[in-house]
This record gives C-alpha cells, sequence and structure tokens, in this order.
C-alpha cells in the first residue's frame, strides 16, 4: 500500500534526523515551553552554534518553532506531544542499557517527565 510506505519513509526521517542525544534532550527540554539558544545552551551544557545546528535540523522537521517576543527568538515544540512519545520509548529501549539498572532507567524517566532535563 503506497501510504504505508509514505508513512513509513517519513517516520524514518524523523527518526533518523532525531537519533543524536543532544537532539532528544533538547526536544525534552524544550517541553518545558519558551527558551532562548542561550537558556537551552546553559541548561543542556552544549555551545550556542552548536545547539543552534541542532534546532535548524528540527525546525526543518517541524519539530520546534521560532518567533520573536521582545526583541528575543525563542524556541519551541511545535507539537508537544513529540516529547512525551520519545519517553513513553524509553520502555522499549531500557533491556538495551545493560549498563543502568532498572531503577535508573525509571529515574530517567521521571527526570524528563517533570521537565527537569539538565546535564545528568
Amino acid at each position: 500500500m503506497p501510504s504505508r510506505t509514505i508513512v513509513a519513509n517519513e517516520l524514518a526521517t524523523v527518526l533518523r534526523q532525531i537519533s543524536h542525544p543532544d537532539r532528544i534532550r533538547l526536544i525534552q527540554k524544550l517541553r518545558a515551553g519558551d527558551q532562548t539558544v542561550n537558556e537551552l545552551a546553559l541548561d543542556l551544557d552544549i555551545s550556542p552554534t552548536r545547539l543552534s545546528q541542532h534546532l535548524a535540523v528540527l525546525r526543518t522537521l517541524g519539530l520546534v518553532e521560532l518567533k520573536s517576543i521582545a526583541q528575543k527568538r525563542v524556541y519551541r515544540l511545535a507539537q508537544p506531544q513529540f516529547a512525551l512519545w520519545l519517553i513513553d520509548g524509553i520502555d522499549f529501549i531500557a533491556h538495551r542499557i545493560g549498563r543502568v539498572s532498572a531503577s535508573d532507567v525509571q529515574h530517567a524517566k521521571q527526570l524528563w517527565a517533570t521537565d527537569t532535563v539538565g546535564r545528568s
């Protein structure tokens, strides 16, 4: 069926483009709401230049939006539920993370679910 192929191709494109750990952390950090590049860079411990490159990829996918508010450029998730989908996905990869315990995996999920994404 062509529609399944189209959907599978689009999903593969999105998954391929978000497959960088910093992009995943960035998506989770943006769940907290509108933020500037400098705020995000500080919280995620990524240079503003590198962070801007990640944001450009996510904007191209339509996952992140840019808007100007009182002389500031802020970014936000276009579809905040996408970040929740990633959190749910942790259960599917938990068995692959042999170097951490099940409680560590649950702790990571709780941190992301409560918008306390940081450098951990």
